[in-house]
């Protein structure tokens, strides 16, 4: 008995001495102290940084966007992007922080450029309304290297890949370089709509920049005589466009679009050999063509748009004072001539509010189409909220109903609509409207 109390108190002692401190790490620091040093170290890399670093974050809905951050030891950061011309232009401060949250991360903690993307008011940058474009502002740290950081959005998974700035860079976004430079190729765009490539092959590829989408494509028919679309999500760079994924074209890669500042003029280099972007006087590819492939509905607002016609604005203007002096007190918010081409069907959808709530009152319509792009439109039963305002409606309907159209693109460079689609007629050349392409 004697020597088992005195190997129990042996033991005792022992485990007393292992358990003086539970928070020591076998490893000579608590984890609190390694995340701790883990955290500074982190901040050292960013801060480090003599001339910032460049990212681009592209939203799972399309697009990409391109940011440069200046990381200060005040836990504030600087930065620049092509979401806005302003956000090009001009340096915007917000603050930042480094923070375990599960991971090491880093969090943009304050309203900057970043969080245009995920505004939950799609009044703000558009996106879906609670989310915007579900890009993250909050990201846990991947890997880092000295001249790179990986990351990772905490909420949407938002991939982030930070690389060094140069000296030039730096300097460019601070002198307001890169904003001019956006800003001459959107001018240019603007002015010039109709771009297009020419390869070995003779085929004209029409050069398509959406930039609202942040899209860049090329459009050609092919030998079966299809439309084709080689898209890709493009951001801005200080040299011209640079496309997320390369497109190719009969053995012909480009992952860049390069901006002649000098020349005004874009081109790409396929093998060292420059090519350049040519301008057309009209659409590469008929309007009709694009149809079901580029878009599917004219989108026409109450406001009068360029390359509306007398007769049609006259007519419309009729509508919406109609409607709103019926008995049912209605605003015209728009009407989309929605196309659907697999079924040959186009409905004219009017939107309309009443009591701040919004209706919809859908006319259908089938309709054929010859290879030179004449329409036909056949009116079909209507009914519900239809019914109820035809009265209304008849004017603009029966010219739809009794005449056939030809459908082509105009430009408005003077109001900055860009492009419009218009839909024309056949036997009053007098009537014809235009609206948004979507």
């Amino acid at each position: 008995m004697l020597h088992n109390r005195l190997y129990i108190i042996l033991l005792a002692i022992l485990f007393a001495g292992c358990t003086k401190d539970k928070t020591t790490s076998l490893f000579g620091e608590k984890p609190e102290e390694r995340m701790e040093k883990a955290l500074a170290e982190y901040k050292a890399t960013l801060t480090g940084s003599t001339y910032g670093w460049k990212t681009v974050v592209s939203p799972s809905a399309g697009g990409a966007y391109s940011f440069f951050f200046r990381f200060g030891t005040n836990d504030r950061v600087t930065m620049y992007s092509d979401v806005t011309p302003d956000a090009a232009a001009t340096g915007k401060e917000s603050t930042y922080r480094l923070k375990a949250v599960q991971r090491p991360s880093l969090l943009f903690d304050t309203y900057s450029y970043l969080h245009l993307l995920s505004d939950p008011d799609p009044n703000v940058y558009g996106g879906e309304t609670g989310s915007g474009y579900a890009v993250d502002f909050e990201y846990a740290i991947d890997t880092v290297t000295a001249d790179t950081i990986k990351l990772t959005g905490i909420s949407f998974s938002t991939k982030m890949v930070l690389v060094k700035a140069t000296q030039a860079e730096a300097e460019a976004y601070a002198a307001g370089s890169y904003a001019n430079v956006i800003a001459g190729m959107e001018n240019y765009m603007l002015q010039n709509p109709w771009l297009y490539l020419q390869f070995s092959d003779g085929n004209r590829l029409q050069v398509s920049v959406n930039t609202f989408t942040k899209t860049f494509t090329l459009i050609y028919i092919d030998d079966a005589d299809q439309v084709q679309l080689l898209p890709s999500p493009y951001y801005y760079t200080l040299n011209g466009i640079y496309l997320q994924q390369p497109i190719t074209y009969g053995g012909n890669t480009f992952h860049e679009v390069f901006w002649d500042s000098v020349k005004k003029v874009f081109y790409v280099t396929i093998d060292g050999q420059r090519i350049e972007v040519k301008v057309a006087p009209t659409s590469v590819v008929p309007m009709h063509r694009l149809l079901g492939v580029d878009f599917s509905s004219l989108i026409v607002p109450p406001q009068q748009l360029p390359g509306w016609s007398a007769s049609f604005t006259s007519i419309y203007a009729g509508i919406a004072t109609s409607l709103l002096n019926g008995p049912y007190g209605l605003t015209l918010y728009y009407t989309e001539f929605a196309f659907d081409v697999s079924q040959q069907v186009m409905n004219v959808d009017v939107y309309v509010i009443q009591d701040n709530s919004l209706y919809l009152a859908q006319f259908p319509f089938t309709y054929t189409k010859t290879s030179s792009g004449v329409f036909n439109f056949t009116g079909q039963t209507f009914g519900g909220n239809a019914a109820l305002i035809a009265n209304d409606m008849k004017p603009l309907l029966d010219y739809i109903r009794n005449d056939r159209f030809t459908m082509d693109f105009i430009i408005d460079t003077q109001g900055g609509n860009g492009r419009l689609g218009q839909l024309k007629s056949v036997e009053h050349p007098d009537f014809f409207f235009t609206g948004f392409p979507q």
